[in-house]
């Protein structure tokens, strides 16, 4: 009588892509609540609240177009692992690093515009929380980037390593995912920001 071993069913999702899709589940929660809060905080038809109306700064429309081409070259990439183009893999995933660090320089700048404006995270009138909301959904979305980025490198350094093909996905599937979801994170939150002054 033969004697059969027991096999562990594999998951029809790796847990790395499982922990990356809930923590995109937290962060948009996250966004959203703060998000919630400005639209409450804005003043009401009387206009009876503190609020600062301000343009937003123009490096920010620049970190907008950065992060759409980086969106592009991200796609590339991952297009060029899945078909064993290596070489232009590791190139796609290099320019979508140095568009990551322009981006992040850009938010940079885009601060300084706002410092200054005397737009800080504390104004004058402690009650004016307007350009405050602006710093926080700002910074905590540059945190993301700082993620994506971190991601984007571990994944060039594997590339060189060639470990990065058709037959081993997981990282850069990871990393397209992240880097496309901090992407359009960012121009949603433009768009609002924007319209929302």
């Amino acid at each position: 009588m033969k004697s059969t071993k027991y096999k562990d069913p594999q998951p029809n999702v790796a847990p790395a892509k499982l922990n990356l899709w809930l923590f995109i589940v937290a962060s948009s929660m996250l966004f959203a609540a703060v998000v919630s809060a400005f639209i409450v905080h804005r003043p009401d038809a009387q206009g009876r609240q503190a609020w600062t109306a301000f343009d937003l700064p123009i490096y920010f429309l620049y970190s907008t177009f950065i992060v759409i081409i980086s969106s592009v070259t991200a796609y590339y990439a991952y297009k060029m692992a899945k078909q064993d183009e290596l070489g232009a893999n590791k190139y796609f995933l290099l320019g979508t690093l140095f568009l990551g660090v322009l981006f992040c320089l850009s938010q940079y700048m885009g601060w300084q515009q706002m410092v200054n404006l005397d737009l800080t995270f504390v104004n004058a009138r402690p009650e004016d929380i307007s350009a405050s909301y602006v710093w926080v959904i700002t910074l905590l979305h540059f945190v993301h980037i700082l993620g994506g980025i971190g991601l984007i490198f571990a994944t060039w350094i594997q590339a060189i390593r060639l470990n990065v093909h058709k037959k081993s996905m997981l990282l850069m599937s990871i990393t397209h995912t992240y880097w496309h979801f901090v992407g359009l994170l960012w121009i949603l939150l433009y768009l609002f920001l924007y319209f929302a002054q």
